[in-house]
């Protein structure tokens, strides 16, 4: 395995479902905001409080979905192998 199988491979199984759930999270966490702005929103105070974390939601959303496009960009002008890696296994 050389350094360019090497990077491709990291890529592919650690980057890109680590960059998925943390993507994922980031959703959860709008969402769940989003709900709890709405009901309660005859409380001022937790107005201004729930619009501050859903701001945040959203630059998190932005910044994952902006690294998910960098990773891919990388992936692309370096010409990595997509494909996966076979490993060796015994078969019994």
């Amino acid at each position: 395995m050389n350094f360019k199988e090497l990077v491709a491979y990291l890529i592919k199984s650690v980057a890109e479902p680590i960059f998925g759930l943390i993507l994922a999270g980031t959703v959860v966490y709008f969402l769940w905001n989003t709900f709890q702005f709405v009901r309660n929103s005859d409380d001022p105070e937790a107005h201004v409080e729930f619009k501050k974390k859903l701001m945040w939601g959203i630059i998190a959303i932005a910044v994952m979905v902006s690294m998910w496009g960098l990773v891919n960009f990388l992936r692309a002008s370096v010409n990595l192998n997509n494909n996966p890696i076979s490993i060796p296994a015994y078969n019994a």
